[in-house]
C-alpha cells in the first residue's frame, strides 16, 4: 500500500498544472487564515477574560523568574538584551517625573524611589537629570542590585538596595515620589504594595506606576485595592501614557500621597 501511495503521489505531481497550483495556493491561504483567526481568538480570550489575564500574568511571572532572574548570568541577559528596548520608555518616564516634581515645587532635595529598578537604567537617568535630588533603587533580586550598583555614587545621591516592595525599608512619609516601570504585573499582592507606597509618601507626594496595559490592573480592580488598603478611590487612578503608537502599549497608575493640610494638623 505504501508503494502504491507513493507511486500515486508521483503521478499526481507529474500531472500538476496551473489549476492544481491555484488549488494548492487557495488551501494554503485558507490554512493561514484559520491560523491567524485562531491566534486572534486566543489573544482576545487572554486579554478580555479574567481567567485569560490571570494566565498571562502567571506566564509573565514565570518568565520574570527566568529572564530577569535571581542569578547573575540571567540578570546580565536581561540587562543586555531587554533593558535597551525600553530606553525610550525610561526617557519618557524621566520627563514625567521631572514634570511632577516641578509642578509640586520639589525639584531640589527630593527623595525618589525607583521600585523594581532592575539594572538601574531609569534611576541613573533620573540621577543625571535631577542633580539636587536623592534617588534610591529598590529591587528584590540581589543579582540585579549587583548590576545596578555600578551606577551608585559615592556621595549617596544615587544608591541601590535589595528590598521587598511589600515591606519597603523607608520610614513613614519620607519619600516625595515613587516610580515603577513594568513590574506591577509581577506583584503577587498589589494591595500590599500600594499600601506600602501610600505609607512612605510624604504629604503632597505622588507615585507613578507604569506597566504593560494588557497585563495590568483594570479600573474595577483598582477600586477593590483602594477599598482594601483604606484609600480614597479617587486617590488611585489609571491613566493613559502620552506619546506615539508605542505608548498605547503601556498604562500608568497614579497614587496621590496625603494632603499637605493633613500633615499640618497632625
Amino acid at each position: 500500500m505504501r508503494l502504491w501511495g507513493r507511486a500515486r503521489r508521483r503521478a499526481d505531481d507529474n500531472e500538476s498544472g496551473p489549476e492544481t497550483e491555484v488549488v494548492g495556493k487557495r488551501r494554503k491561504d485558507r490554512g493561514r487564515s484559520r491560523l491567524v483567526s485562531g491566534a486572534l481568538m486566543v489573544v482576545t480570550l487572554a486579554i478580555f477574560t479574567e481567567r485569560g489575564r490571570g494566565a498571562i500574568r502567571s506566564v509573565a511571572r514565570w518568565l520574570d523568574a527566568r529572564v530577569e532572574g535571581f542569578s547573575e548570568p540571567e540578570s546580565r541577559t536581561y540587562s543586555h538584551f531587554f533593558a535597551p528596548v525600553f530606553g525610550r520608555l525610561y526617557r519618557g518616564v524621566a520627563r514625567d517625573v521631572i514634570a511632577e516634581l516641578e509642578a509640586r515645587g520639589r525639584m531640589n532635595k527630593a527623595t525618589i524611589v525607583d521600585l523594581g529598578c532592575g539594572p538601574g537604567d531609569l534611576a541613573l537617568e533620573l540621577s543625571h537629570r535631577l542633580r539636587g535630588s536623592r534617588v534610591v533603587g529598590l529591587d528584590l533580586s540581589p543579582s540585579m542590585m549587583q548590576l545596578a550598583s555600578r551606577h551608585a555614587t559615592t556621595d549617596g545621591r544615587l544608591r541601590f538596595i535589595v528590598g521587598n516592595a511589600e515591606a519597603m525599608p523607608f520610614t513613614d512619609r519620607s519619600v516625595d515620589l515613587v516610580v515603577s516601570t513594568l513590574s506591577l504585573h509581577h506583584w503577587k499582592k498589589p494591595a500590599a504594595v500600594f499600601a506600602e507606597v501610600s505609607r512612605v509618601l510624604r504629604p503632597g507626594g505622588v507615585a507613578l506606576i507604569y506597566d504593560i496595559s494588557v497585563l495590568s490592573l483594570r479600573t474595577s480592580e483598582l477600586e477593590t485595592i483602594a477599598r482594601d488598603v483604606g484609600l480614597d478611590p479617587d486617590a488611585l487612578q489609571r491613566e493613559r501614557v502620552k506619546g506615539g503608537f508605542g505608548a498605547r502599549l503601556f498604562v500608568r497608575f497614579r497614587l496621590e500621597g496625603p494632603e499637605i493640610e493633613d500633615d499640618r494638623e497632625s
